[in-house]
């Protein structure tokens, strides 16, 4: 079997009606509307601060005073005379700030679910061609020791490298045990809900299990 060279090297522009302009087509809609979303989002909230990993600690630490201490503070300003004279507390603030995590904290909730939800989806899609993708190298390699299989070998020799430095990896060390499942965010409700009808089936154990099995029959000879 030949290795792949400059000119029987496989096309790199895709037609115009080659699978991968229809595929950046239909993405691309999708990547629109996201970022059309996302553009509203960051109008939303108008006091929205960056996320500050060097802060987070010192401001967790203050926050945790929250419930205690953050509603006798709206009360006692509301109603005593010499609280309001001192003007220490903001109660609209007080009042504002306790309302975030009871109404919108919620729906971040919601949103962490789904970003979950896409990027769960996004993984599935890349298993399930992958397996294809090596169940169609498995079959090139037989193809391509053909009289006729001439044009398969550029194909075959850039997918066989992938392929035998996946299965070093795993010989050079043993899988890591499966992590325990991350906690799911609380059911979604409203425009986030899941929809059980809706949702694409997907089997990822199988789809690992296929994975394992497509990988380990491409590197035998």
């Amino acid at each position: 079997m030949k290795d792949m060279t400059m000119n029987d090297k496989p096309p790199t522009s895709p037609t115009a009606d080659s699978a991968a302009v229809a595929a950046t087509k239909d993405v691309d809609v999708i990547a629109q509307r996201f970022r059309d979303a996302i553009a509203v989002f960051l109008t939303i909230m108008p006091d929205l601060l960056t996320y500050d990993a060097r802060q987070i600690r010192r401001i967790a630490a203050s926050a945790k005073f929250a419930d205690g201490l953050i509603r006798p503070a709206i009360t006692m300003t509301t109603y005593s005379s010499a609280a309001k004279q001192r003007n220490l507390f903001d109660a609209y603030e007080g009042e504002y700030a306790m309302a975030l995590r009871e109404e919108i904290g919620p729906l971040m909730l919601q949103l962490e679910s789904f970003v979950a939800d896409v990027q769960f989806t996004i993984l599935n899609k890349l298993a399930i061609a992958s397996v294809h993708a090596l169940q169609m190298y498995k079959w090139a390699q037989h193809a391509a020791a053909q009289p006729d299989g001439a044009e398969l070998h550029s194909y075959v020799a850039e997918m066989e490298r992938v392929v035998l430095r996946a299965l070093n990896r795993r010989k050079r060390r043993s899988a890591p045990p499966a992590p325990e499942p991350a906690p799911q965010p609380p059911a979604a409700q409203g425009f986030l809900a899941t929809n059980p009808g809706s949702q694409e089936p997907s089997e990822p154990e199988d789809v690992a299990d296929s994975f394992d099995q497509a990988l380990d029959d491409a590197g035998k000879k």
